[in-house]
């Protein structure tokens, strides 16, 4: 027995090794998949209502997020009075972010709609919002598609926009793209030294609206 654990042993090593390594591959795929273990501590909920809740679909992992950092996932949506009110799940430590003047924008993460919520907590003087506050409708935007952009255009505006474009892709073709990037980058020296003077004036912008006040004065009296 023992020789054979001898004549064995890399054999035993190679197959603990992969099944410590599966092990941490399922536990990353799973936790990436929104799959929570029944220790972790349970999720506080959380609602927004959207005027559209278009390319949401609860389970695929779709995060809710506060300055890009995931505290929770989109746990549902349902329709109610007309509106779309998606479920968020908070993770508890992060429930003290959000505030009842709250707000939050549907975006999209990819270009094939993988869809998340941006929360923006609110004023650190409103009150703390309970599990179960909703965000109301007047608090967040939904995603904007091309097409309702292009659709709130009137036909001038559309036939302009086209105009444009068409001679934007005729004037980039052919070197004309280089020859751009290559004059955007002789202004360079110039966005700088105004970036500069920009500073100053911002340094100076006290005694900017003393010296407009000044010369009001002045006028006033002539």
């Amino acid at each position: 027995m023992t020789r054979a654990i001898k004549n064995h042993l890399a054999d035993f090593v190679a197959i603990v090794v992969l099944l410590i390594l599966s092990i941490v591959v399922a536990g990353y795929i799973l936790n990436h998949e929104g799959l929570r273990f029944p220790w972790a501590p349970s999720q506080i909920r959380m609602y927004a209502e959207m005027s559209t809740a278009q390319a949401v679909t609860p389970g695929q992992g779709q995060s809710v997020r506060v300055s890009g950092v995931q505290i929770g996932q989109i746990g549902g949506v349902t329709l109610k009075n007309g509106l779309a009110v998606v479920q968020m799940d908070i993770d508890p430590r992060y429930q003290h972010l959000i505030h009842t003047d709250a707000s939050a924008l549907l975006r999209p993460r990819t270009g094939l709609k993988d869809m998340f919520i941006e929360v923006d907590p609110g004023s650190a003087g409103a009150p703390v919002a309970k599990p179960g506050f909703t965000i109301p409708v007047s608090q967040t935007l939904p995603d904007t598609n091309l097409d309702e952009i292009l659709s709130s255009l009137d036909a001038d505006s559309r036939a302009y926009l086209n105009l444009l474009v068409n001679g934007a892709g005729q004037g980039l073709k052919d070197g004309g793209g280089n020859e751009l990037a290559q004059v955007l980058e002789r202004f360079e020296p110039t966005h700088q030294d105004l970036a500069r003077v920009s500073s100053a004036l911002a340094l100076r912008a006290t005694d900017l609206r003393r010296l407009v006040n000044s010369l009001q004065r002045l006028n006033t009296a002539l």
